[in-house]
């Protein structure tokens, strides 16, 4: 995932603040929920045309844009647990929805944060998009009916636990707040959600669709990616989910899926793409395998791993390791292509873009950006063969990592220490 887009690339003009985690649900939410799902169930809810999508040629890329009421409800709710990290873009419509909760519901966010945030480490909202992308939701509907109908939950673990994903998650924390899920999207159903997103927030994303897709021709993610992976990505279709409650975050979900925000320029959607397709940048086994693990066992980067904030993400070695080995290629290719861009829409450079993203806490990808820039690709094979030479050539040594960060003029103070 690119967790924040926003950070050095986006103006925001609206303020806020929140709160991290939550404390666990009462026991009478079990009650309540299988009650009313079971009113939930029987509802008949008119059944609209399904949103239009946009497809754009550009080269290798075939793009598809188009809206998703599932994926922003399954934001919203993560707006709703209250957190200043989301309500700060948010604040109006955190305050409309948060003021309907009732008890059941507000103990229901608690406990999905306490479990799923605290507990299990994961980044709430992009975990749920995560799984329950797996069904192919597309209403507030079609979520609650997988929550409340056994087969369709067992469908949805089956198949997400048959996804690269399902390695850093064993399910265990979604079977602990289906309840809590069952609880909250009746509450999206009860509030009418799915005819207030039709109404109002529909449209905005529809604007942004037509904007993107007279824009998107020159911009071909996959040929860039391509060029630097050294190998073929097999994707058929790009399919960028347009939203309108996903800031700031830029997020891949399973197959070629990733959301954007419909208040982003192009650029940070384009970015997104380019960044998203790279997960994983490569099948980490044999040589690179034990290489990296060997420079994971650095000292400083143990501490980049240890003591940034959580919030951003990557509290595993091999979590960063694989992030900063794909936003490396991201950074090269989107300062590339003009896609790196500060708040005021001026060219950013890979080397300020690093310092201000996350605390500055991507060293490695740094390291890494700074080779692809001097890297000769008239000999170029693949992106393994490039990390493998880096560490036969001794630019990558497990123990110097710093002392080689530090060797490049771009180099900076890393505020995720405190430096």
């Amino acid at each position: 995932m690119t967790p924040d887009p926003l950070a050095s690339t986006v103006p925001v003009s609206s303020p806020t603040s929140d709160a991290r985690r939550g404390v666990p649900t009462v026991a009478l939410v079990a009650t309540l929920w299988l009650a009313s799902a079971s009113c939930a169930s029987r509802q008949e809810v008119p059944t609209s045309p399904a949103p239009a999508i946009t497809r754009v040629e550009a080269g290798r890329t075939h793009w598809v844009l188009r809206p998703s009421e599932a994926y922003d409800a399954l934001c919203l709710l993560n707006l709703l647990r209250g957190d200043a990290f989301y309500t700060k873009y948010y604040p109006v419509e955190f305050q409309r929805f948060s003021v309907l909760l009732e008890p059941r519901e507000k103990a229901a966010l608690a406990h999905l944060t306490e479990r799923m945030g605290k507990q299990a480490g994961k980044m709430v909202g992009p975990h749920l998009t995560l799984v329950f992308s797996v069904t192919g939701a597309t209403t507030v509907e079609d979520l609650a009916r997988t929550v409340s109908d056994d087969a369709a939950w067992k469908a949805m673990r089956r198949d997400f636990e048959a996804t690269s994903y399902s390695e850093d998650s064993d399910f265990t924390e979604m079977e602990d707040v289906r309840q809590d899920l069952g609880v909250l999207f009746a509450f999206l159903q009860r509030i009418g959600f799915s005819r207030i997103w039709r109404a109002e927030y529909l449209p905005q994303v529809e604007q942004a669709i037509a904007r993107f897709g007279v824009q998107l021709t020159p911009h071909d993610v996959v040929g860039w990616d391509e060029d630097v992976l050294g190998r073929v990505l097999h994707v058929e279709t790009l399919n960028a989910h347009v939203l309108k409650f996903v800031k700031p975050h830029g997020i891949r979900v399973t197959g070629w899926n990733f959301l954007t925000d419909l208040t982003y320029p192009l650029s940070v959607t384009v970015k997104t793409a380019v960044h998203e397709m790279l997960h994983p940048p490569f099948k980490r086994e044999g040589a690179i395998d034990a290489r990296l693990t060997a420079l994971e066992a650095d000292p400083y980067f143990q501490r980049l791993v240890r003591e940034h904030d959580p919030a951003f993400g990557y509290t595993t070695a091999q979590g960063l390791t694989e992030e900063d080995c794909a936003e490396a290629i991201d950074v090269f290719v989107s300062e590339r292509q003009g896609l790196l861009r500060a708040r005021d829409g001026k060219p950013l450079t890979g080397a300020a873009f690093f310092r201000d993203h996350d605390d500055g806490m991507h060293v490695l990808a740094y390291v890494l950006y700074e080779e692809l820039r001097r890297a000769d690709f008239s000999q170029w094979t693949t992106y393994e063969g490039f990390l493998l030479k880096l560490f036969d050539t001794g630019v990558l040594v497990p123990g110097k990592l710093e002392q080689r960060f530090r060797s490049y003029t771009g180099n900076y103070p890393v505020k995720a220490l405190k430096e």
